[in-house]
Formats: structure tokens, C-alpha cells, sequence
């Protein structure tokens, strides 16, 4: 471990930032898990006032304990989906609010980007939505009693704190090594979104490779090289290093169409494929 990345935890901790130093070792996430658990069994029903668990799923067929298997093996989980007109609902609330881009001022709406460019300007990578959580449905998905228990099941605790991100991605014409340089989440990273946490992903568009597929390395959740754990930067260069330590076959792209959906550890290594074309809608709920 080098001294930056000693001086980066270092940081990060005197700033108070302790999910973010302590939240990327899974001996800490699991120590946290068990803690949680603990508390929690002393208000087994405290849960129910923060998180509001409706009395019927919206889905049918959950297999939460299919899933935790999978994302306790895998990081990843396949299985459920929105129907059309979930589908059609979410994609008009999105089309309907505005936008912002991380480090750009001003809002936009989605349809002002065209060839990957606001307004003929500048190029623009995303938008996130604002205020996703006043979708009707994405609250409902949010408070859904199945997903509920998956992330309970999972978590080993109930999750105290849900955030929502409902994000546009656009093609953008330039060559991908460049969008790499400009937009950081096409190189692999993983996230530290808490003490412990998952995400449930939704497409709300159709996804293949050239539309913006979401890529990971599956089982890095579980392991990961000590250079990583102390402090990186989501770089062109760390790709060849992830695809070297874990090999080639564990990288997976997920496609679907739209209202596909799956449950991710995003402590796993993953990226976003560039889109060639059009743009991709994604709903993301993730708990910690």
C-alpha cells in the first residue's frame, strides 16, 4: 500500500467519511451486518416506520431465495420484470423532468439531447432525473414487500436508508477511448454506497451491447486485489488490471429489454458499455 492511498483513508476518516473508508472491506460490511441484526432484534417492527412495505408485492414470481443465493455467489441476480405499462409509466415521468449532469450548472430535459449533444452545444453523457422518488411507481417498487425481504435476506438487516437514481445515458460521438477520459463510470470501479448495501436495477429502455449494456466481473464482490481496497480511480488503465486478476470469462454484460430486471452487490467491479445509439433509461434502488 502506497502512502496516498494511506493518506486517502486517512482523509476520509478525519473528514467523517467512514462508510467510504470503512464500507469497501467485506470483513467490515459483514461485522456491520451482524451488528444490525443484533439491533434490530431488540425493535423487531421498527423497520415498518421507515420503510412502509406495502401488504401486496407487485410482482408474482420473486425468488428472494434464489436471488440472495446467486448474489452471495455471483454479486448478481436475475429473475423479475416490469410489465409494459410500468415500463411505459416510469419512461414518461423521466421524459417529463428535468435533468442534471454532475458538474455542469442548469437543468435540461432528456429530449433536448440529440447526437449526444444539449442543445447543439456541449456533448452531454447523462442526465439524472430529478426527484425520481415522486414517481408513483418507483415509490411503490421502493416500498414493494418482496423486494423488501430479498434485501433482507441479503443485507441480514432491515435497510435504513433507500436512495433512488433514475438516469438517462446518451450516445455520444466521440471515440470511446475519449469518453472514457470524460465520463468515469464507462471504467470499471465499484461503489461503496454505505456500511453495507444492494441495488435492484430496472431498464426502462431496451439494452444490448451497443446501447449502453451494463458490464461487471462477477464473484469480485467477495475478493478483490489489495491495491484496489486502498484507494483507486476509475481508469482506462484499471479495465486490464480487473480483467488480468480475475480472467476474461468473469466479465459479464447484462442486455434485456425494457423492464428487465436484476439485483446487484455493487461492491463488484462493473463499468457501463459506451452507447452507440440512442439513449438508455436505467432505475436503480439501492439500499444501505
Amino acid at each position: 500500500m502506497d502512502t496516498t492511498s494511506l493518506n486517502r483513508i486517512g482523509n476520509r476518516l478525519r473528514s467523517g467519511d467512514l462508510h467510504r473508508a470503512l464500507g469497501r472491506f467485506k470483513q467490515f460490511r459483514t461485522a456491520y451486518s451482524y451488528t444490525q441484526n443484533m439491533l434490530q432484534t431488540l425493535r423487531p417492527t421498527a423497520y415498518l416506520d421507515r420503510l412502509h412495505p406495502r401488504q401486496h408485492s407487485l410482482f408474482t414470481d420473486i425468488q428472494s431465495e434464489r436471488y440472495v443465493q446467486e448474489l452471495r455467489e455471483r454479486g448478481v441476480s436475475f429473475g423479475f420484470s416490469l410489465t409494459p405499462s410500468q415500463v411505459a409509466e416510469i419512461y414518461s415521468f423521466a421524459c417529463d423532468m428535468p435533468c442534471e449532469e454532475p458538474g455542469f450548472d442548469g437543468t435540461f430535459f432528456a429530449g433536448e439531447v440529440v447526437a449526444g449533444r444539449l442543445r447543439g452545444d456541449r456533448y452531454c453523457f447523462r442526465g439524472l432525473v430529478q426527484h425520481p422518488e415522486n414517481c408513483p411507481l418507483v415509490q411503490a417498487l421502493a416500498e414493494d414487500p418482496a423486494l423488501l425481504n430479498t434485501v433482507r435476506r441479503y443485507l441480514q438487516y432491515w435497510p435504513s436508508k433507500l436512495t433512488f437514481h433514475l438516469t438517462w445515458t446518451f450516445a455520444v460521438d466521440l471515440p470511446e477511448a475519449e469518453q472514457r477520459k470524460r465520463y468515469p463510470p464507462l471504467n470499471y470501479h465499484y461503489d461503496v454506497a454505505g456500511y453495507n448495501f444492494m441495488t435492484t436495477y430496472f431498464y426502462l429502455t431496451d439494452v444490448d451491447a451497443d446501447s449502453g449494456a451494463h458490464v461487471m466481473i462477477e464473484r469480485s464482490h467477495n475478493q478483490k486485489p489489495l491495491h484496489t481496497l486502498f484507494g483507486y480511480g476509475a481508469s482506462p488503465q484499471l479495465a486490464q488490471q480487473v480483467l488480468n486478476h480475475y480472467g476474461a470469462d468473469s466479465e459479464l454484460s447484462i442486455e434485456g429489454k425494457a423492464g428487465f430486471g436484476f439485483v446487484q452487490d455493487p461492491s463488484c467491479f462493473h463499468r457501463l458499455s459506451a452507447p452507440q445509439k440512442g439513449r438508455r433509461l436505467l432505475l436503480q434502488i439501492r439500499y444501505s
